[in-house]
């Protein structure tokens, strides 16, 4: 008992502080790291469903506002003079939509979206936006602007003044960068909510002018990209409290194992003051069950010890190697309600007396059905006349469909039965034994429990002989 106080006293006061203090400076590390790591997709790399580009931690949509293209006709822009600036165009208000899937906070992030083909932007509203303007022409421009507040600027971009305002000429490959206004909350985007449908969004809006085109053109913003930062507290991390757990456990081991150990040596104690008690009780049934029927004297103990020793054989645990040897002690005590002219009856039974012994099997199971202390020990006494060919009673059960505790006690009490005196008959020779455990097998018999039985005499575990128990090793 003091060996194994003294490792865990060992693990507790060296090994586990050490894990604590490493397991904190990597936790910290590792969530450092993922805090500051910036991650970029580009829309190609998503998963595409509909308009929307789908990542594991975020999905970039670009939309038409109010899910269609709610756009209008716009008129042929002129100079003064009367020649065209810009073709009769479609207009229509489309929106950046950035969605947090994780549960995380999305930080830092910001948009480049490229421009599909020719077109002309008049309105953007709440972050900056920063233009790149004739990217493939080789004589790029780049100027951040907020059209919606024009006159603050000096636009340096190619463009034309319009009675509403500017119009920012864009061509196919050029680009703007979106970086979202703190002020309006686009920024942070807060974790996904749980147990919620609802989306943790930020929607973000332009409106441009496409020429040639009717009123239910849609432009493609198929190309464009969105880097990001996820963060997470240390505090949302388990091995962060399991890390405290353990410095809890850590600062309250010795007082633990004290108790421990007292509790321990009590419930021992307890443990083997209640088995005992359970096997009294169930012997006290055994005697009353020899005392009606004096040739079966020692027959449940010993079918109780061959059920044990099988299930040891077939590699059970101990604990259920245990629990088969107490349900195979009460397999007979519905014997207790079988009368002694039937039971004790040195002659062959008539098919009446017949009938009446078998219904010792569900005697048996309708008096052990409120001792729950011991789980299915019930079916012991109910099944173990089960043949494993179907042939048996009182259900008819074959195979693998019969418990396996009542496969055990079917074997070790028709080995115990032939191995022993009865009232109508001595007990067989060895080799008629042998003959009929063989002829049995997969009949009568589990086949599998047949061949651990036969090993178990051949080692001499278990003797064929006179019915003393002091023949049998335990």
């Amino acid at each position: 008992m003091q060996r194994k106080i003294s490792k865990p006293l060992l693990i507790s006061v060296v090994v586990l502080p050490i894990l604590i203090i490493v397991g904190m400076t990597l936790l910290f590390i590792q969530n450092h790291q993922y805090n500051t790591r910036e991650r970029v997709h580009s829309f190609a790399d998503g998963r595409r469903e509909g308009t929307a580009f789908v990542f594991d931690d975020i999905t970039v949509d670009i939309v038409t506002r109010g899910g269609d293209s709610g756009s209008w006709m716009n008129n042929p822009v002129l100079d003064p003079q009367g020649n065209v600036l810009y073709k009769e165009s479609v207009g229509t208000i489309y929106e950046l939509v950035v969605i947090n899937n994780s549960s995380d906070t999305i930080t830092d992030w910001k948009a480049v979206v490229y421009i599909p083909e020719e077109m002309c932007v008049t309105n953007t509203w709440n972050g900056d936006y920063e233009y790149h303007q004739n990217v493939n022409s080789g004589n790029e421009s780049v100027q951040s602007l907020d059209l919606a507040e024009y006159t603050m600027y000096v636009i340096n971009l190619e463009h034309f003044m319009t009675s509403s305002g500017p119009m920012v000429r864009l061509y196919e490959g050029d680009y703007f960068v979106y970086y979202p206004d703190v002020v309006s909350g686009e920024m942070p985007i807060a974790p996904k909510p749980e147990d919620t449908d609802k989306e943790s969004s930020v929607r973000i809006g332009f409106i441009m002018y496409i020429p040639e085109k009717n009123i239910d053109y849609v432009a493609d913003f198929s190309k464009g990209e969105i880097r990001y930062h996820l963060h997470t507290s240390i505090f949302n991390s388990p091995l962060f409290w399991v890390l405290c757990v353990a410095m809890i456990i850590w600062t309250s081991c010795f007082l633990a194992m004290i108790i421990v150990k007292v509790n321990l040596r009590r419930l021992i104690e307890q443990q083997k003051r209640d088995e005992k008690i359970i096997e009294q009780t169930m012997q006290t049934i055994v005697n009353f069950i020899e005392a009606k029927d004096p040739y079966t004297k020692g027959h449940s103990m010993r079918v109780a010890q061959y059920s044990k020793l099988l299930a040891e054989s077939m590699g059970f645990s101990e604990a259920e190697c245990k629990s088969f040897y107490y349900i195979a002690l009460m397999h007979d005590c519905g014997k207790l309600y079988i009368p002694d002219n039937i039971l004790t009856k040195p002659g062959k039974l008539t098919d009446e007396e017949y009938e009446i012994m078998k219904k010792h099997t569900i005697f048996g199971e309708e008096l052990l059905r409120d001792f729950t202390i011991i789980e299915d020990i019930g079916m012991g006494a109910l099944c173990h006349h089960e043949r494993y060919d179907g042939n048996g009673y009182p259900n008819g059960l074959a195979g693998e469909d019969i418990p396996v505790i009542a496969r055990l006690i079917c074997i070790s009490d028709a080995f115990d039965a032939m191995n022993s005196c009865r009232c109508y008959r001595k007990n067989l020779t060895p080799d008629v034994i042998f003959n009929e455990l063989k002829n049995n097998k997969g009949k009568q018999f589990d086949p599998v429990m047949i061949d651990h039985l036969l090993k178990l005499i051949e080692s001499g575990v278990i003797s064929i002989s006179d019915n003393e128990e002091d023949e049998m090793t335990t």
